[in-house]
């Protein structure tokens, strides 16, 4: 996949079939837009072009907000790039560029610099100033200048639209497993192992305390997960702990992982978490020797739910 970071990078010689949009999490309804964009870019002889931005218009436009993620920019490029879109075009998100009205945007950026052949379309996308663009202007200002527009409906999943939000509400409620089904893969979350206290070590279970370059990922709910670890290429069965550890009087927020069957010493090196299952709350224990008894069941229940588990 070509990566370019400003519009006058591209070539704009091969009249692209394109879609535009953040596509924070690229989840099950966004794979349906990403792959009507491959499909029909084969079908038109044309090279397949997602348009997003960095950073998210929400850090810009609401700065005092909290904003929370699904994904990085290099989590976001790794899916763009399995989809199997040849080409990706990050715009730098100002607020100049917020400013654009929708109908500049469509003539400027994608008629003129990038030559588009045709716009795929999600069922409820808005673009350009105070989000005024619509189908209905894309419609009429593809006719204009000579471009076609589709529309991807919306994707259902047990009765619910699948979206960003809706997959945000379920990982702060702790519903992994839910939000997994709308991903359709298990929810990663990307750091550096950082040394810890080695409470874990000395009861049996060293973990690995995982330090989140990311200040805006989104961190599910506190709990202990079973999880997948992957670690230089390699992928390991674990769970994950994300809490303040309240048994041992910490209070600082950390998400720590147990990988079974690993005693490699990996501080510093980068790993990715993929939580597959919520097991249960954090709880405070009266005694390391109970956390240690608990740790074990977590541990026993784990193993069943990834036994089933494809590791890829």
């Amino acid at each position: 996949m070509d990566i370019f970071n400003q519009i006058s990078e591209y070539p704009g010689s091969g009249r692209p079939v394109l879609t535009v949009g953040m596509f924070d999490g690229v989840h099950t309804g966004h794979r349906r837009i990403l792959d009507k964009v491959v499909q029909t870019a084969r079908q038109q002889g044309s090279p397949s072009l997602v348009v997003t931005f960095h950073p998210h218009p929400k850090l810009v436009l609401h700065k005092d907000s909290e904003v929370k993620l699904l994904h990085t920019g290099e989590e976001r490029i790794a899916h763009f790039a399995l989809a199997g879109i040849d080409q990706l075009l990050i715009i730098p998100f100002t607020p100049e560029f917020a400013a654009l009205p929708a109908a500049d945007f469509i003539r400027l950026i994608l008629v003129e610099n990038l030559g588009v052949r045709t716009v795929i379309t999600g069922h409820d996308h808005a673009f350009g100033k105070d989000a005024g663009g619509n189908l209905e202007l894309m419609n009429r200002l593809g006719k204009r200048y000579n471009f076609g527009v589709e529309q991807v409906p919306a994707f259902m999943l047990d009765g619910m639209t699948v979206s960003s939000s809706l997959i945000r509400q379920q990982l702060e409620a702790g519903m992994v497993g839910s939000a997994n089904a709308l991903l359709g893969y298990p929810y990663p979350i990307t750091g550096r192992v950082v040394r810890g206290n080695q409470i874990g070590r000395l009861i049996g279970f060293p973990t690995a305390n995982i330090q989140v370059e990311d200040n805006h990922k989104l961190i599910p709910a506190r709990g202990v997960y079973a999880a997948l670890i992957t670690w230089e290429g390699r992928t390991f069965k674990g769970m994950s702990n994300i809490g303040i550890r309240p048994t041992i009087n910490a209070h600082a927020l950390t998400v720590e992982a147990n990988i079974f069957g690993f005693d490699t010493e990996i501080y510093g090196e980068k790993i990715t978490l993929r939580l597959v299952e919520r097991i249960r709350d954090e709880k405070k224990f009266g005694n390391l020797e109970l956390l240690k008894s608990q740790l074990f069941s977590d541990r026993k229940r784990a193993e069943q739910i990834l036994a089933s588990v494809n590791m890829h």
